[in-house]
């Protein structure tokens, strides 16, 4: 096993960071940073229209027991 590993040489080789390399890595990051927030906004927006349809949903039903306690409907027994 030792005989595998033995012919593994380390590269040497390095990645110089130049200007074009690091205008990608920011406007890569700009672009996370921007989808992170629109995520963030848009499921914020979801929580609220979520909240509103709910309310409209209980003013419904609270409108609607209302109209049902004012006219009760006939229990006929057979």
């Amino acid at each position: 096993m030792s005989l595998l590993f033995s012919y593994v040489k380390y590269s040497e080789a390095s990645f110089p960071m130049t200007g074009q390399y690091t205008a990608l890595l920011l406007i890569t990051s700009i672009i996370w940073v921007l989808l992170w927030f629109g995520y963030r906004q848009n499921k914020i927006n979801d929580e609220i229209k979520k909240k509103e349809k709910e309310e409209r949903i209980n003013a419904k039903v609270k409108r609607r027991k209302k109209l049902e306690s004012l006219y009760p409907a006939n229990k006929k027994t057979v």
